[in-house]
């Protein structure tokens, strides 16, 4: 018998009556079989009955409940002939009852799972379900299989998942997104209109789940304390346990009397509601807060509940059309906040629509190029696991925009997959169901940016994929500071630093350097669709580092440089290199400043690691430290982020924060 083969044992209802004058015979018959096939004793045969009239109490209604001939004819498959079957176990086990019975039986069917316990092939039953047929079936077809499964109604699964009671949960009630895996202290499935035994496994990756924290205070222990009497910290490797240590599941459904699992979820506090993850240090994203969106709340809970009386299939009610409703009320309040800050105008057609927790869509962002194509960005498993949901909320609202009222806006789905794969979901290669989307790499997309003009390939793979918008608020700021200066632009990707100064600042001059040949095609593109002449703006292929040293050498000077590196510390234990590293880089970009009169730097970095360390001045405390390698006296103008587009969540700040960017003064040479 191979692994996961079905099984299934015959049974024979109930008679009608009580008078059956072949009750006898086939009770002898049945027991003959028994005999020949288990030679049990008559004790071991006697507790396999047992054992069967409990288990089909739990199977059948009390109405259909099998005689002792049932009872004897089922031990073939609850006796320990199928409980630790092996591979060869006789066909002729499995054989019609038509002879014996004269009729044909109702029949119940087995999932027949091998254990991993053992080397031993033990098999354990579940997914148990009527069906009818003439013979007793052995499949080991998939196939087969799926069309078996394909007959039984869908079920109705409610998820919970319940945290511990600390100050973390508090933190949860008010508005924190993200749950970790320490926190949470078990999970339950409430099947609706199915059997609870059918499925006793954790919550699959994606499930929609109500949060909820119990209403029971902490027990109140002493804890281990030091020398001096406080309270010991957990070591990191103690938070890893708790971390990765298993919380137990519990499966129950309407006719489950025996346990209080209903009763406690629903005496506990409700947090909100979320997609679960097993795989992922997130167990939960909440996506709807019950304190910021209590009508919304009040609405999922009463579709919950009409689930949970089975009342909600004549209504439709599920959990993707819970996930649903979350999706258009969040992107709904996404929309209002862009026209509250007047996204989009007549000058920027290009910003970002959605920006995960802070706009409530953890692992989610949408960006709107041009007006007419919006770039989603998927960094979470439950959103591949939801994109025709995602897709066909996000369309639906676009076409409700009043900004695109009449406008067909284009979606393309695009994903990152090294976030991915720390969400526990693998990202498949790209296969031939994308050569679509290949032969329109190459289309462009003009986006609009407070005026200036810029070509972007949303459909291409390249670093000319799309726009990053992140930078709108300070590539504005800068270039109102730049009239009749020299401006340096480094790292300018495609040139929206080196365009705002010309064309929005009215710079003398603008060298824009960027150690990618696509990067300086398309800054050049930006610049001739923008109108500017060759010796107004030019960009150079270079490394930043080699520029600056050749520059150093040749005494150039510039009145204002701007430094955009790339992501140098993508975690926290790569933060020291990545230092050492913004250390040299603005050491010589100080020394390209006029030494005569000065001039301003505009430093960033987009590594959350170094925007977050020590608040954010671990990332100054560097800066400074280049000014003293540099010799050159640094004042602090101004410290900002992404822009505005980019929402946080106040409840998780500065967790969201990844841009900070730096505006100094850097004064004369003391020589």
């Amino acid at each position: 018998m191979g692994d996961g083969s079905f099984v299934t044992a015959t049974t024979q209802h109930p008679p009608t009556t009580h008078n059956n004058p072949t009750s006898n015979h086939q009770k002898t018959c049945a027991n003959r079989s028994i005999s020949n096939l288990r030679h049990h004793p008559r004790e071991e045969i006697d507790r396999d009955r047992e054992k069967a009239d409990r288990t089909i109490r739990n199977f059948v209604p009390s109405s259909e409940r099998m005689t002792k001939l049932t009872n004897a004819m089922l031990i073939l498959a609850l006796s320990k002939t199928f409980v630790t079957a092996s591979r060869s176990m006789p066909s002729s086990m499995l054989r019609s009852t038509d002879a014996l019975f004269g009729q044909r039986p109702s029949m119940v069917a087995f999932s027949i799972l091998p254990s991993k316990t053992s080397n031993t092939r033990h098999y354990s039953l579940s997914n148990i379900r009527m069906v009818s047929s003439t013979d007793v079936e052995l499949s080991s077809d998939p196939a087969a299989q799926v069309e078996q499964k394909s007959s039984t109604p869908p079920l109705l699964l409610l998820h919970t998942v319940m945290v511990h009671r600390n100050r973390q949960s508090a933190s949860f009630r008010e508005g924190t997104p993200l749950i970790f895996g320490g926190s949470v202290a078990a999970t339950f499935t409430d099947h609706c209109l199915g059997d609870s035994q059918a499925s006793n496994s954790n919550i699959p990756m994606g499930s929609l789940v109500a949060v909820t924290v119990s209403r029971d205070p902490p027990p109140k222990g002493k804890g281990k304390k030091d020398s001096r009497g406080r309270k010991r910290t957990s070591k990191g490797s103690d938070k890893k346990e708790k971390e990765n240590t298993p919380v137990p599941h519990y499966s129950f459904n309407n006719a489950d009397t025996e346990t209080n699992h209903r009763d406690n979820i629903n005496q506990s506090q409700l947090i909100g509601f979320g997609v679960f993850n097993p795989s992922s240090m997130y167990r939960v994203r909440i996506l709807c807060h019950e304190t910021m969106h209590p009508g919304l709340t009040k609405e999922i809970r009463s579709a919950r509940k009409k689930m949970q009386r089975g009342s909600a299939q004549s209504e439709k009610y599920d959990n993707d059309m819970i996930l649903q409703l979350i999706l258009e009320r969040q992107l709904s309040n996404a929309i209002r906040t862009r026209l509250a800050l007047n996204l989009p105008s007549p000058i920027t057609d290009t910003y970002r629509l959605v920006n995960g927790e802070g706009d409530g869509l953890s692992g989610l962002a949408v960006d709107v190029l041009g007006g007419s194509t919006a770039i989603v960005m998927s960094s979470a498993a439950w959103c591949e696991i939801h994109k025709e949901i995602i897709l066909s909320v996000l369309e639906k609202s676009l076409k409700g925009h009043p900004s695109y009222e009449g406008k067909d806006v284009d979606i393309v789905w695009r994903t990152t997959p090294n976030r991915l794969n720390q969400d526990g979901y693998e990202v498949l290669s790209k296969g031939s169901e994308n050569d679509e989307e290949d032969e329109k790499g190459e289309i462009s997309v003009v986006a609009t940016e407070s005026s200036v003009k810029y070509l972007t390939y949303p459909y291409s793979d390249g670093q000319k994929t799309g726009f990053y918008c992140d930078q709108r608020e300070n590539r504005l700021m800068v270039a109102e500071l730049c009239r009749n200066k020299r401006v340096l632009d480094l790292c300018c990707y495609n040139g929206g630093f080196a365009l705002n100064a010309m064309i929005q600042g009215g710079a003398t001059g603008v060298v824009g350097v960027d150690s990618s040949q696509d990067a300086v095609e398309a800054a050049e593109e930006n610049a001739k669709l923008n109108g500017l002449a060759e010796n107004d703006v030019s960009f150079v292929k270079d490394d930043i580092a080699s520029y600056m040293k050749s520059a150093i050498e040749a005494g150039d000077e510039f009145d204002c440089i701007v430094l955009d590196p790339p992501k140098l510390a993508p975690s926290v234990s790569s933060l020291d290199k990545a230092s050492r590293k913004y250390h040299a880089l603005n050491r010589d970009a100080m020394n390209l400043i006029s030494k005569d009169q000065g001039g301003l730097l505009l430093t960033c970095t987009c590594s959350a690691a170094m925007t977050q360390k020590d608040g954010g001045q671990y990332f100054l405390n560097m800066v400074n430290g280049a000014a003293l390698s540099a010799k050159r006296r640094v004042t602090l103008l101004r410290v900002s982020g992404a822009a505005s587009c980019h929402t946080q969540s106040p409840a998780s700040f500065p967790a969201g924060a990844y841009l900070s960017a730096a505006l100094f003064h850097v004064g004369p040479a003391d020589t």
